[in-house]
């Protein structure tokens, strides 16, 4: 059996041109490694009905080239793509070179949402604007519904529910970036190392499990005579749970819209993506589990840079962080008072000959995680008002703190090298806040 199994993924074979979709050993190892990893995650309910699972599986060389395959073969230019906003700061670029035209998701408005909501879609607002035709209806929707970047917020299940059925019903193709569902630990008890992190912990009020991947939404489905095809993709890749060289990810969907994937020329032509590192390098780490045990280590490091990184910050109490201790991911989202823009604090903390020099802080500029960026600096403080109902000026005082890029020693320094800047701007520039 031993010899049998080394020979399944035996180097020789995967020098070979591989099947469009995937080698089925890894797609085989790929399934049950997500089984093992969600069977705790919250499932739809009350009058959703669960069918025989429709999902299948097409691997790809990440998200980004996910999303390059998805606006390939399943749009047009001049079709309507939405996302959230803030979002992924680089993610329109690749939807805007393929001709799309961009929108923004409608969302609770900074300035008026509680301090859990800040990144939220307001679901049901953009189905009702759709029905009543008041928005193009769009070819795709795009979002990051666990622990997104880079507000860290998590959609509830709820809102899945609600967006998933309606995507379905009018044939919307909804695209969600989950590269960070995995790296979530709400239900994680060991709260690693040190008092402070533990009593923080166990003060949090608990939150609920962790909503199901959206393409799990494609089984399920309201009581309906006829029920709809799946439209849910969940896009991911192995970059933020085990190595960003892996170069390996992929597309979770229902096979009506992955053999437009699998049949794109370019896909053909080439013979499968990744096939050496996929079906020998991937597929034996999944095998032997040396995955799972990665990704345990890695929940357990950044849960504690997180909280880490949080209790320094709240002991500057002008810098609020946003959707409080995080659950998951990579991002904290803090927001400055007293009207500091965040890019002309990041200026004067890296312009080297000013009076403070360069102080070796660093952080995204909360404007700069907009998808409108660029249009606000042609035409002002542009705003679709009956849209997104928020503009790029409305992250003005935000940013976007990352807390996996540095060890926990760095992260500490960095921080309180932030508030130290934080507090010499203020100073200098004689900023009307409060303490």
């Amino acid at each position: 059996e031993e010899e049998e199994e080394e020979e399944d993924v035996s180097p020789t074979m995967c020098l070979n041109y591989g099947p469009e979709c995937g080698s089925p050993n890894l797609l085989s190892e790929l399934s049950l490694f997500l089984e093992r990893q969600t069977k705790c995650d919250e499932l739809p309910y009350n009058n959703f009905q669960k069918e025989e699972n429709q999902n299948k599986f097409f691997i790809t060389n990440g998200v980004s080239h996910s999303l390059e395959l998805t606006c390939a073969t399943l749009t047009s230019p001049g079709d309507v793509v939405y996302v959230e906003r803030p979002t992924y700061f680089l993610v329109a670029d690749i939807f805007r070179a393929h001709g799309l035209q961009v929108f923004g998701l409608p969302m609770l408005p900074p300035q008026t949402s509680s301090a859990t909501t800040m990144g939220q879609i307001n679901v049901p607002l953009f189905i009702s604007l759709l029905k009543q035709h008041k928005i193009p209806k769009p070819k795709l929707v795009y979002i990051i519904p666990t622990n997104q970047n880079p507000t860290g917020y998590t959609m509830s299940l709820d809102d899945r529910m609600l967006l998933a059925e309606f995507v379905m019903e009018e044939g919307i193709v909804l695209v969600a970036d989950e590269v960070y569902h995995l790296l979530d630990w709400r239900d994680d008890g060991d709260v690693g190392e040190g008092k402070d992190q533990t009593q923080r912990y166990r003060q949090q009020k608990r939150q609920r499990r962790r909503p199901a991947r959206m393409a799990t939404f494609n089984n399920y489905h309201n009581l309906l005579d006829n029920p709809p095809k799946g439209c849910c993709l969940s896009l991911s890749s192995f970059t933020k749970i085990y190595a960003p060289g892996i170069r390996l990810g992929w597309i979770e969907g229902p096979p009506s819209i992955l053999s437009s994937i699998q049949n794109y020329g370019y896909i053909q032509s080439q013979g499968g993506v990744a096939p050496f590192v996929g079906n020998f390098l991937v597929c034996h780490a999944l095998r032997n589990r040396m995955v799972d045990g990665f990704l345990e280590k890695l929940r357990k490091e950044y849960k504690t840079r997180a909280a880490r990184l949080v209790e320094i910050l709240e002991e500057e109490r002008r810098m609020r962080v946003v959707n409080g201790l995080p659950t998951g991911g990579y991002f904290v989202w803090i927001e400055f008072s007293g009207g500091v823009k965040a890019v002309d604090f990041l200026r004067f903390c890296s312009e080297e000959g000013t009076d403070a020099g360069d102080l070796g802080v660093r952080f995204r500029p909360g404007v700069k995680c907009d998808a409108f960026l660029e249009r606000q600096k042609e035409e002002g403080d542009w705003n679709v008002d009956e849209i997104s109902r928020v503009s790029a000026s409305s992250f003005d005082s935000c940013a976007r703190l990352c807390f996996a890029d540095l060890d926990y020693k760095d992260l500490e320094e960095g921080a309180k090298r932030l508030i130290e800047a934080f507090r010499m701007y203020v100073e200098e520039h004689k900023c009307s806040m409060s303490d």
